[in-house]
């Protein structure tokens, strides 16, 4: 934003990797990895806005000398609601990878490294749902919404994910598999991970951490899947009145676990996450002439659950203790997705009666904030539910044990010669 808070470029995307390990490798000859991975808690990787600004200082030089203010979406809305400055709270402020998260305050070290004041950095909100703003007249004409309507702060979308689905207490686990994909485990310690990988985040308002990794591409590489390939299936569906990913997932299940052999690393954007790498690319491998359309299908689900294995296998290796997985997002809409979920991390799966659970964290904060719930303990309690659940079959063990295999060893066989 410039000093007349008027947007100087459009918003660079989370999915964004300009820069990559370009800019990682600069940051890192004026910090150690490991001292900015103590400092933020979030591995040198490719989602991070750090080396989007590094990005944009050394190739949008003019735009970054008329900015006044560095935003993410919510400070920016915000401040259209009605509220008098620009605030952000604790776990959004650490995407920026910029947070200094055990004493949730902005990195003077960091900032000075990227060239970027405090000054233009939003103030950092502690409190959930606090109140900073009234929905002025102009904003209630255009949107329907009441005048004077209390405008809460907010959090993270992956934080209201996690605070919509009770992660709450130590060692509850949240999966989100949607177009993002990441698997969150409460911490009430701000942990590290030996082998550095695992992004240590806020947990906004609650008091404690969430460790994580996320998937650039989870449900994104499934949708990519249906406009790329499904044309039959979008024309059936249309005459039907169905959804497309219903033929798909019925294609899907005609075909055993392991593809038949065929495998499908879903790095369309790049390798994020237990596994960091911005040159890594989505491929299919072992087909043959009698592989079919729905092992390919198969083979595109079961790598997005392969990846999200990953997460999982490095919270563990880093001494974290799963007891089940909370799933949300679109991949908990399918029965046969959650199933395959459960058998590939032989973790149960448990589902929540709320489909939405990222606004209903939202909702949550909004709720603490006007005093419907006297704290997110509460609103969690009151508010929260789990349904139904899915047990890992053992005798799909051996099949998927050796389908990741290969999709570990495919990853690691091209790493550095085609990525």
């Amino acid at each position: 934003m410039d000093k007349d808070d008027n947007l100087i470029r459009p918003f660079v995307s989370w999915q964004d990797i300009r820069g990559g390990n370009a800019m990682i490798d600069k940051l890192c000859k004026e910090i150690p990895r490991k001292e900015f991975y103590r400092i933020t808690g979030d591995p040198l990787g490719l989602l991070f806005s750090v080396t989007k600004l590094m990005w944009l200082n050394e190739n949008e030089p003019e735009n970054m000398k008329r900015c006044a203010h560095v935003l993410d979406q919510q400070d920016y809305f915000l401040r259209l609601f009605g509220a008098d400055g620009y605030y952000t709270d604790t776990a959004t402020a650490s995407r920026n990878g910029m947070l200094d998260i055990d004493n949730l305050c902005w990195s003077e070290e960091l900032h000075k490294i990227v060239g970027l004041p405090l000054s233009k950095r939003s103030e950092i909100i502690k409190e959930p749902g606090k109140i900073l703003a009234r929905v002025p007249k102009h904003i209630a004409e255009q949107t329907g919404l009441k005048e004077g309507t209390p405008v809460c702060l907010c959090s993270f979308d992956q934080n209201c994910n996690t605070f919509g689905s009770g992660g709450i207490k130590d060692g509850t686990a949240v999966m989100v598999m949607g177009t993002f994909g990441s698997c969150f485990v409460v911490s009430d310690k701000s942990v590290r991970d030996p082998q550095g990988v695992l992004v240590v985040k806020p947990n906004q308002g609650i008091g404690n951490y969430t460790i994580e990794a996320c998937s650039n591409t989870c449900a994104s590489s499934y949708r990519w899947y249906r406009d790329t390939f499904g044309d039959f299936e979008k024309l059936k569906a249309a005459e039907n009145g169905r959804d497309p990913y219903d033929l798909i997932n019925e294609q899907i299940a005609t075909v055993p676990p392991g593809s038949n052999g065929v495998t499908f690393l879903n790095y369309l954007q790049g390798a994020s996450g237990a596994k960091i790498n911005d040159r890594a690319r989505a491929t299919f491998l072992g087909m043959t002439i009698g592989t079919t359309k729905a092992d390919m299908a198969r083979a595109v689900m079961e790598g997005i659950c392969f990846e999200m294995n990953d997460i999982i296998k490095a919270e563990q290796a880093a001494g974290i203790q799963l007891n089940g997985i909370r799933l949300t997002g679109g991949a908990a809409k399918s029965p046969l997705w959650c199933q395959m979920l459960s058998d590939i991390t032989k973790q149960p799966i448990y589902l929540l009666k709320s489909g939405e659970t990222g606004c209903l964290g939202a909702a949550l904060y909004a709720g603490v904030g006007v005093g419907v719930y006297q704290n997110c303990a509460d609103a969690s309690d009151r508010a929260v539910q789990l349904t139904s659940s899915y047990a890992p079959d053992p005798e799909t063990f051996d099949a998927y044990d050796k389908a990741y295999q290969r999709f570990d060893d495919i990853y690691n066989a091209l790493d550095g010669t085609i990525f």
